[in-house]
This record gives C-alpha cells, structure tokens and sequence, in this order.
C-alpha cells in the first residue's frame, strides 16, 4: 500500500505566510467596516442601546416590564434585548412578558404572586427552559431507529444597576443539561453536524450530565465600548440571524441555526473577552479572543494554549420600512488542525484504517498527524423581513426587546474556509420564516429551509488515496420544514421533517446516500 508520505505538499514561506495572515485580517476588517455605511431602523444585537444612557420613564401599571427608574446605566433598561440574546430565549420581567391566565401567560410558572416581578425590578431574572425531543431515523442514517433527549437551560441574569450594585453591568449565569438516549442512538442520523441543535448541549458527548456552560459579566466602559469576558456559548452568540434562530422553537438542524464551519474551531463554549464598539443604533463592530480548548466539564484545562481571534460587524437596515440585517464574520485560529494537503508522515498498514477515521474527525492519537497552525474563515448571514403585520410604531420597540416580529422574512448563512485546514470549505444554507402572521394564532412559527456543505477537495483526496477509493465523500445537503404550534405561549408543540442528501458519516461509513428524520419537540418556559 502506497505511504501518506508521498503526497504533495505546497507550503508558503514564512515570510509570505506572515504577510498573508496580515493581508486577510486587514481585508476582512475593511470589508466590516465598509458595510456601516448602511443605515438601520431596529437592533437585534442591542450593544447600541447603551448608547442611551439610563433609563428614560418610570414603569407604571400599564407598563410594568419597562424601565425601572434607578441611578446609573441598567442593561435590562437600555438594552432588553441583550438578555434575550443570551439566553437564546424569552425572559421573563421584559417587554412581552404576560400574566394571569394559564393559557395566555408567556411563563408556565407565573409570577409567582407577584415576588417574580418584584425581582427583575430588582436585578435578577431567572428563566427555566425545557425541550423534550422525540427523533426518528426513518430511512438512511447510519442506522434507522428512534431516540429520545431531554434538554435542560436554567439562566440567571443579574442586572448589576437595578440591584444596587454598579452601574452598567449584567451578571450571566447558564446551567444546561441532556438526558435520555446514548450518542450513539442519538447522532445516528450520520450528518456532518447534527440535525437537532440541542444534541451539542452542553456537549456532543456529555450525556446524561448537567453542567455550567456559561458564566460571564457583561460591562459597559463608555456608552459605546463594552466588555465581554467570561465562559460564553459558541451556539448562542456568534453568527446569529435576526430572526428564526432558536432550537427550542423553530429550525432544529444546526445548519439552519450556526455555520457549521465554526464546529472546526470552537467547542461549544468558550472562555472569552471580547470588546463591543456601539458608535450608534445603525452598527456594532465586535471583536476579540476565545480559547480553543474550553468546555462545560473544565474551568480553564489548556486555556488559550492556542486561541480563536474573532471580528464581527451586525449591519441593521431597513428597505420600505420592513428590517434587514447583515453580519459579516472573520475567524484566524492558531489551533492545531489536520493538514488535509499532507496529513501524515509514513503510516504503518495498522495505522490505515484508525488515519481514515482520524480525517473524518475521529481520534487522532498515536497517528503520525502533520499538523497546520494557520487557518481562518470568513462568514456572513443577511436576514430580511419581506412583510410585517405589526404597527410600525412598534417595530423599533419589538426589535429592543428582542421579541420577534409577526411577519415573514428570510435568511441566508454562507462561508469560506481554506480546503487544506477545514472539512467545510463552501456553504450556503437559506430559509423562509413566518411568525404570528393570523391574530388567532400570534405565537405560531413556520419555517422551510435547505443547506448545502461543501467538503474540502484536498480531504476527499487523501480519503480516496488512503483506502484505495473505498471511501468516497460527496458533498451533503438537505431540507428541513417545520411548525410550532403554541398549545399555550409557554407551551409549544413542534413537529419537524428533515431530508437529508450525502450526510457525511452515513456516506464514508455505512454508504447510505440519504437520511430520512422525523422530530417532535415540546418546549415549555416556565
């Protein structure tokens, strides 16, 4: 059999190497920066409303999840929206929140005789979500067959202001947990990410465990500039859509949900610091360091041995008075990846079959790995809203707080990632969103959307070469359509169909071409 070590290999200087690093860096942070020249009505990310200042009005009975009047800055005040952007869910105490009866209320739970109120006014917001999956391999997959996952998020938020604290800041607090089905039944769908989102909390293979997943402090230091640092999600905070973007109610598939380059360089969380400059309410420019090596079962193992370095612009606009946005995204990474060019000196004929396995993402270890310390992407998603039935004096409102808007829009991610470092070197993925379009049903979603990966040519290369051709990759897409049906606000029963074409382990493992996957969800806030 023929060695590994008689592919080609095409190395830049290291001088070269060092001004190409530079070259791209300064590219993407021009293409970010051109892109403020556009001008935005809302802003999902919500950085921009500290630019405000504290609160403007005093809560009162008609109003009680507004501002609460108090001395200094209170994000819960200035920028609601931030606190549902973490918690990649509704949060109680904010615009939007609704009490009283059991099937109106937007919180199973309540207000708890009032004390839930008398909290938030005072700082602190606790929400409990779970969403309990049901998963059915019909056809293709590694395997058909079914699986059952419970997932479990507790969040606290701390408004550092309303509790009396300092001012400008906000204290985040995550404990996720998955129960049920083994891995092993549960991915068995043989897709390159998986086809339920929540199967990566609070990680790929910490199941039947509850762990702390995030724990950070949010400061401002001016109106404009803030801080992030802290253990954050890499599922719930980069790459996000203006809309449609939450696995407990809408669009399962990861692909529908984050790029799936990410997966090559972040975990699912990650010790971080990040800065935010908010010049207005029409641009974010975000930026900063994330370590490679973090994850919910340590507190800093290896931290930053090697990092992330991550550059974000969020573009709001508006076209006819309906809102757009665009964000663009610009990753370069020190971290140790597989050299798909070259990616192993001489293999022994036992060390075959584990170096296959090792370049579909599998263990590496005793393999003679080469090794790249150089690698990027450079991503963007675009969100448009093509009809919105709500008043347009509640747009602006609506977007601050981080609450959907009743309409239809669509979406788009697509991605660039060197083929010699990265298993995804091309995506594109797109979808159609429709939330509360009938009054008689304001809290129902519908959703259809298709993604298309394309593998590196230099790792089907090395595939083939390696097993004498009995591995071959093709590139995987698929569809997924969905609807959320709310039994109650707090209670939503979502039904899912995903067809999938090539999935990536299916095709290079068991040569099934195809998968077949029905879900049902149950989502309640309580």
């Amino acid at each position: 059999m023929a060695s590994i070590s008689t592919f080609e290999t095409r190395e830049l200087g290291a001088e070269q190497g060092v001004a190409l690093r530079q070259l791209r860096f300064f590219a993407a942070a021009a293409v970010l920066l051109w892109a403020s020249q556009a001008m935005a009505e809302g802003n999902l990310d919500n950085f921009s409303g500290l630019t405000e200042g504290a609160a403007p009005a005093r809560a009162g009975p008609r109003d009680p999840w507004g501002p609460v009047p108090i001395a200094g800055v209170s994000i819960a005040n200035v920028a609601p929206g931030l606190l549902t952007f973490f918690n990649n869910g509704p949060v109680f105490g904010l615009s939007g929140t609704v009490v009283g009866d059991f099937r109106d209320s937007t919180q199973v739970t309540g207000d708890w005789d009032g004390r839930r109120t008398e909290l938030t006014r005072r700082g602190l917001f606790v929400d409990l979500y779970t969403t309990s999956t049901y998963q059915n391999v019909t056809s293709g997959g590694i395997k058909s067959g079914d699986s059952f996952v419970q997932n479990t998020q507790l969040s606290v938020n701390v408004d550092t202001a309303r509790a009396g604290l300092w001012s400008g800041g906000l204290l985040h607090f995550t404990v996720q947990s998955r129960y049920g089905s083994s891995s092993d039944d549960a991915f068995n769908a043989g897709t390159f990410v998986p086809v339920y989102t929540g199967l990566v909390h609070p990680g790929p293979m910490f199941e039947d465990q509850t762990l702390p997943t995030e724990y950070f402090l949010v400061q401002s230091i001016t109106k404009e500039l803030s801080v992030v640092a802290g253990k954050i999600s890499d599922v719930f905070i980069p790459d996000q859509t203006l809309f449609g973007n939450s696995y407990k109610f809408y669009f399962a598939n990861f692909n529908l949900n984050k790029n799936p380059m990410t997966t090559n360089f972040y975990n699912p969380v990650a010790l971080a610091a990040l800065l935010v400059w908010a010049p207005n309410k029409n641009f974010v420019l975000g930026g900063g360091v994330l370590d490679t090596n973090s994850q919910a079962d340590n507190l800093a193992t290896h931290a930053f041995d090697s990092q992330n370095y991550f550059l974000t612009s969020i573009i709001n606009y508006s076209v006819a008075g309906l809102p757009g946005q665009f964000l663009p995204s610009y990753n370069w990474s020190n971290k140790p990846l597989i050299d798909f060019q070259m990616p192993f000196s001489t293999l022994s004929p036992g060390q075959v079959t584990p170096a296959v396995s090792a370049l579909l993402g599998g263990p590496a270890a005793g393999l003679p790995v080469q090794f790249e310390r150089d690698s990027w992407f450079l991503i963007g998603n675009i969100s448009q809203y093509l009809y919105v039935r709500d008043d347009p004096t509640a747009i602006a409102n609506k977007l601050k707080t981080g609450q959907p808007l009743n309409g239809i829009g669509v979406f788009a991610r697509f991605g660039y990632a060197p083929p010699e470092t990265n298993r995804v070197t091309r995506d594109v993925s797109v979808a159609l969103f429709e939330h509360g379009l009938t009054s008689s049903r304001p809290y129902d979603s519908f959703g259809i959307g298709y993604f298309y990966n394309n593998f590196s040519g230099d790792l089907k290369q090395s595939l083939s070469e390696l097993s004498l051709g009995s591995v071959k990759l093709k590139n995987e897409s698929g569809l997924e359509v969905f609807y959320d049906v709310a039994l109650t606000p707090a209670i939503r029963l979502i039904p899912s169909y995903q067809h999938i074409w090539e999935p990536f382990f299916a095709e290079t493992q068991t040569q099934r071409q195809s998968a077949d996957i029905f879900l049902a969800r149950l989502t309640v806030v309580w």
